[in-house]
């Protein structure tokens, strides 16, 4: 999902917590949410790609883009 889209759940109360953790596959960082019913979403682009981040700042500016106050880094 969107930053745009994640926004919309978040307002509604939909997302609980914004999770950064490590790439499988690089050494890059993905963006998660966890849903309030559990369950887990990624932050996509636009064309439903998931969105890689080199490191964890520009991780946590996404993840505050969809209205968090703070974000959990995970650990590898």
């Amino acid at each position: 999902m969107t930053v745009i889209e994640l926004r919309r759940l978040y307002e509604s109360k939909q997302l609980i917590e914004a999770i950064i953790e490590s790439s499988a596959e690089d050494e890059d960082w993905i963006v998660e949410f966890r849903y309030s019913r559990g369950g887990l979403v990624l932050l996509t682009d636009e064309n439903g790609k998931e969105c890689h981040y080199q490191d964890v700042d520009d991780a946590s500016r996404s993840a505050l883009d969809v209205g968090f106050k703070q974000v959990r880094i995970a650990n590898k």
